[in-house]
């Protein structure tokens, strides 16, 4: 019996240190990257909403004669800085659509149900639309529109708006990095298509 356990071989406590420590060096550098993917993943939803909102904007204003302001979801938290922002269920807080006279006639901010946009689901971004400033094709590009999406501006209309860009806003992983404090900003307009203006945050 004795010769039998003397004949067998294992492992020495430092082999086993040294893969543990092996497994953890690749758990770091894995499991940060991984959780990037998700959140990188996450934004692809900001890009196909807006890019439908701008559809819905142009459709509505070949209809209509102008582009008209949409106002957040209805109850929808605003991102703030240092908060998860929670997913939050599409259509739940959307008030009635805006009877036709309204619109391109006076200031006047409609729902998403006015210009036929409907997203699918829970979504992680806030969306609203500017259409305030009557800007000519051309002016809104990434450099002069991004800016008052990160500020966050309210979203209403004006008559004869010929202009709007579009804002989504949301902080996926919680944090308060970056010049926006962690709240990430997209944004599209007549000029572009959807834009990331605070690239590397989350």
């Amino acid at each position: 019996m004795f010769k039998q356990l003397k004949g067998q071989k294992g492992f020495t406590l430092i082999e086993l240190m040294i893969v543990v420590a092996i497994i953890g060096i690749l758990a770091a550098i894995a499991i940060p990257n991984f959780l990037t993917y998700q959140l990188k993943s996450k934004q692809s939803e900001a890009k196909t909403n807006l890019q439908a909102i701008k559809t819905s904007e142009i459709s509505f204003q070949a209809e209509r004669g102008c582009y008209v302001g949409v106002a957040v979801e209805v109850g929808q938290p605003l991102p703030v800085t240092a908060v998860k922002t929670a997913p939050w269920p599409w259509g739940i807080g959307a008030p009635p659509p805006a009877p036709g006279t309204l619109w391109c006639t006076a200031v006047f901010a409609g729902a998403f149900a006015d210009i036929g946009f409907k997203a699918t689901g829970n979504v992680n971004y806030v969306y609203g639309v500017n259409a305030t400033t009557v800007a000519a094709p051309g002016i809104y590009t990434t450099a002069v529109d991004c800016p008052l999406a990160i500020a966050g501006t309210g979203a209403t209309g004006a008559a004869g708006n010929n202009n709007f860009y579009a804002a989504a806003r949301t902080n996926l992983d919680g944090d308060a990095v970056g010049a926006t404090n962690g709240v990430s900003t997209w944004d599209a307009a007549v000029d572009h298509g959807a834009n990331d203006c605070t690239t590397g945050v989350y």
